[in-house]
């Protein structure tokens, strides 16, 4: 499954970044290039992931979001999380539950995990 990415700029240097469809290893280059970008060329003061039309999050997924907020904070900025979906929020639960515990062998076995837990 593809990812859609739409930016809004409202005020300036505050910008929301829509996403749809999967967040995984193959689709997750585009919304780091996206965020980098905003981040250094846009000088963003403040980022809101609308999580609205997500439907799935891989563990690179959420090493993109978690990379993003450190250059945020880095540079004084700030990121959101809206309207996030109940199977990505469970994942984002799982992942900062534990974050000091390794439990999983593998990036795979991780993967597979977070996907079974988003299933309906």
């Amino acid at each position: 499954m593809a990812l859609t990415l739409k930016v809004a700029e409202n005020t300036p240097r505050i910008f929301v970044v829509s996403l749809g469809g999967s967040l995984d290893s193959t689709t997750f280059p585009a919304l780091e290039k996206k965020m980098d970008s905003l981040i250094v060329e846009g000088a963003a003061k403040a980022i809101t992931l609308d999580l609205a039309g997500l439907e799935f999050i891989s563990s690179m997924g959420i090493r993109v979001i978690f990379k993003a907020k450190k250059d945020l904070v880095r540079t004084g900025g700030s990121l959101f999380l809206a309207r996030v979906p109940p199977p990505i929020q469970k994942a984002l639960e799982i992942i900062n539950a534990l974050p000091s515990m390794q439990i999983f062998s593998s990036i795979q076995e991780m993967d597979d995990y977070l996907a079974k837990m988003q299933k309906p």
